[in-house]
């Protein structure tokens, strides 16, 4: 795996993309709104935008009484005070909590990016990433973090699927895939010619060490709320598809955030799925 230093070089980049952008002077950007959901959290910018990222409770198990649960966050109460390059900052911190409101900043900030007319990057499809992959039954693919409506398509293509979860329960008892340990991510990834990676690895700094892995990928999918970031830095390390979403009723997102809502709800009430693909990697030909 990589020098810790390089774990948050894709993060790193974001970040100064952004700064070098212009845009939060452009508009004078500030937190407006800000959740930290037992299962997301979401960020509103004075603009309008927002972002959203998961909250990685299981990162934190030490935190079980008040003193340490501050800890985690010590400036509860004091975030939206913050300037907003200082909370995109919050995304290199090895904080949990503080990593998930870094990258749900990124995320929003990230949307005001796409927004603009002028901007490369545009939705090359809407709904599931898995659409714009060529899948065969002949590939070998590795999933870290388990997405179950994906195993299950997956596995109706291909016999040759590798699923890394640190939670060894997160698919259902009537699931046959074996969740692998993240112990054999140096074994697992560099057999995959097709990788498929939860945008939860930007919280908590794993993404760059696995594409590092990815010597025989031809297809990088990056996918989830968590994902939704401007795609220069990831497409530049060989990311063929990211799927994110667009926050489209920010108020509603916030909401749902507070009352511990799910991706379902996101996406029944306030989010569409988005997917760009990395037009610098044409599509393989299966």
């Amino acid at each position: 795996m990589q020098d810790i230093k390089k774990r948050k070089d894709i993060t790193k980049d974001l970040i100064g993309f952004i700064q070098d952008s212009g845009v939060i002077n452009q508009f004078n950007i500030t937190p407006k709104e800000i959740r930290i959901g037992v299962f997301y959290t979401g960020v509103v910018l004075s603009s309008g935008h927002a972002g959203m990222s998961y909250t990685p409770v299981q990162e934190i198990p030490e935190a079980v009484c008040c003193p340490r649960s501050h800890a985690k966050m010590p400036a509860a109460g004091e975030l939206l005070n913050k300037q907003i390059t200082e909370l995109m900052d919050y995304a290199l911190d090895d904080n949990a909590l503080k990593a998930a409101v870094g990258v749900a900043t990124l995320n929003a900030l990230s949307a005001v990016l796409l927004a603009d007319d002028t901007c490369k990057y545009k939705p090359s499809a809407y709904g599931n990433a898995l659409d714009l992959i060529e899948i065969t039954n002949e590939d070998t693919v590795a999933m870290v973090g388990a997405f179950p409506p994906f195993i299950k398509r997956i596995q109706e293509i291909t016999k040759n699927l590798f699923v890394i979860d640190k939670n060894p329960k997160v698919v259902g008892k009537g699931d046959t895939i074996k969740i692998e340990s993240a112990d054999r991510l140096d074994e697992i990834i560099p057999q995959a010619n097709i990788l498929v990676i939860t945008g939860v690895t930007l919280v908590n700094h794993t993404l760059g060490p696995i594409l590092d892995l990815a010597e025989k990928a031809n297809e990088i999918v990056v996918v989830g709320p968590t994902a939704s970031v401007y795609p220069e830095p990831l497409f530049a390390r060989g990311v063929t598809v990211l799927g994110g979403v667009r926050i489209t009723d920010a108020a509603k997102m916030i909401h749902l955030i507070g009352e511990a809502g799910s991706g379902y709800d996101f996406f029944d009430n306030c989010a569409d799925k988005v997917i760009i693909r990395n037009n610098a990697i044409p599509a393989r030909s299966s």
